[in-house]
């Protein structure tokens, strides 16, 4: 067993040293975008607007063409929703009496739409899970009428059992929080309450504090209008159902069955939002190579990384998103260096999305509006949150499990050395969290290779140290923590991105039947 790991490990450094990626380059990206100096990378900040100039500048540099015509910029119009705590307030009434919820602590909740004032005053429903599969095969609903209702809902698509599968399949999308909100919306409620578990959400409650109590953002004219929409804590819907005399542990053990029905609770909410709301542009980034083949040039593999993060919170904290997701920017402005000297058959965009954070909204609007036909686009590899914990021997993949794509993947990883990670589950929906899943959606072979947040690699040389290491990331995720550390050990990051060159190789290379 020592003489294999000590080929493997000699084998993995051979592959590093015969890459074209320079760790230099990847270095000085990581380092510069996840600096202090552009706060974060917010949207709708000026560390947002510097991030944007910096890409633009570094595409250009390298002698890329502008994607969108003379300009290597998209548009994305966006609103922009910020609860004003201070005069907002949310109370419940029930048969035990009434509980006023903390904002912050217990609950965050805002407007579903772009609205400065909103008045709160609704039944309660508890609908479960809160699925209604197209096909039939389960309806939390059960045809209530649940019109002007406020709905509470539990996180995920199963409290207990087994979780969906580690693959972008639309009945997996039903445990996520966007898919809830969205289907409420077509029942007609007047709104959507999530119970938040560490277990079914895949974070903790910090995560959704931080990101509901700073400013918001949803594609313009896209809201609800008279809807709310936010999360409660466990131990604060424990308290809610009480006043009820609901147990919400029971309810939420019976939510699992199909046949469970929704259960109309003796609670009313009754409240006022009042929201600082404003109109803004912010950007997509794109530049493009083209092909050197007359034939295939037509045809694009697109390298995607969003550049945004939280950028400067209300207290002065600075969200530098090194690793969310500085990273994957720093990989994709690596990779165009490598590929403008070496160009594929097929041409090639360098696409950054903005507002990845806000519900994937800058590679939704390009998927709506795309830079090049989607019906030509023979892939779209996307760099999400790599490793900066250190070499391993496999590598993860999240997005499509359509087989040739699989196979080219495999190819790609034994060309550097690697595996791919064996397929497990995903309780907290990786899928759907991640700027390739719109271009997934949209019919285009998508997946995110290396996203740190899947975890259980098979790292080389101290295991449990590194383990402990990522581990210690996921602490940090969603918070000003996740800053960046000129100690870090890129050697994982290189084999993603190696691996990330050597499948868009392939795909730039191969036939296709798109």
């Amino acid at each position: 067993m020592q003489l294999i790991g000590s080929v493997i490990i000699a084998c993995t450094v051979l592959a590093a040293q015969t890459s074209p990626v320079d760790e230099v380059t990847l270095r000085a990206h990581l380092a510069f975008l996840a600096d202090d100096m552009l706060e974060g990378r917010g949207t709708g900040q000026r560390g947002g607007e510097l991030t944007v100039r910096y890409l633009e500048t570094q595409l250009q540099v390298l002698g890329l063409q502008p994607a969108n015509g003379a300009s290597y910029r998209q548009s994305v119009k966006l609103s922009g929703i910020r609860l004003e705590a201070a005069a907002s307030s949310l109370d419940f009434e029930g048969p035990k009496g009434s509980f006023q919820p903390a904002l912050g602590a217990d609950l965050v909740v805002g407007a579903a739409a772009a609205e400065p004032s909103l008045t709160v005053n609704a039944p309660l429903v508890f609908v479960g899970h809160g699925i209604a599969a197209p096909d039939g095969s389960r309806d939390d609903y059960k045809g209530l009428d649940v019109r002007g209702c406020l709905l509470v809902m539990l996180v995920g698509d199963r409290r207990n059992g087994p979780p969906a599968p580690l693959c972008c399949e639309p009945e997996n999308y039903f445990g996520r929080w966007t898919y809830k909100f969205e289907e409420a919306r077509r029942h007609g409620a007047a709104g959507v309450l999530l119970i938040h578990t560490e277990a079914s959400a895949g974070y903790g409650w910090p995560v959704v504090r931080n990101g509901w109590t700073q400013e918001r953002f949803q594609r313009e004219g896209s809201g609800q209008a008279g809807a709310v929409q936010g999360w409660l804590t466990e131990a604060a819907a424990s308290r809610l159902f009480a006043l009820g005399n609901q147990d919400f542990q029971t309810l939420a053990s019976a939510a699992d069955s199909l046949a469970f029905r929704p259960v109309p609770l003796p609670i009313r909410a009754r409240g006022v939002l009042h929201s600082a709301v404003r109109s803004l542009e912010q950007w997509n980034v794109a530049a493009l190579l083209s092909g050197t083949d007359p034939s295939l040039q037509k045809e694009l593999v697109i390298y995607s990384a969003h550049w945004d993060h939280f950028g400067k919170g209300a207290d002065g904290a600075i969200y530098t998103g090194a690793v969310d997701n500085a990273s994957g920017c720093a990989a994709v402005l690596t990779l165009a260096k490598v590929l403008v000297r070496q160009p594929l058959k097929r041409s090639v965009m360098f696409l950054f999305p903005c507002a990845e954070e806000q519900g994937l909204l800058g590679s939704a609007a390009y998927v709506e509006a795309p830079l090049w036909p989607l019906d030509r686009t023979v892939l779209d590899i996307n760099l999400e949150s790599l490793n900066a914990v250190g070499p391993t021997r496999d590598i993860g993949l999240l997005g499509s499990k359509e087989p040739s794509l699989r196979a080219l993947c495999s190819q790609a990883a034994a060309s550097v050395g690697l595996v791919i990670t064996p397929a497990r589950a995903d309780p907290s929906g990786l899928c759907f969290r991640s700027d390739h899943f719109p271009f997934a959606k949209a019919g285009v072979p998508a997946l995110s290779p290396g996203f740190s947040l899947d975890g259980g690699w098979d790292y080389l040389g101290d295991k449990a140290a590194a383990q402990a290491r990522a581990a210690a990331f996921l602490n940090r995720y969603h918070q000003p923590t996740d800053r960046y550390d000129p100690a870090w050990n890129l050697k994982g990051m290189m084999q993603q991105v190696s691996f990330a060159l050597e499948l868009g190789r392939l795909a730039g290379t191969v036939p296709t039947t798109r």
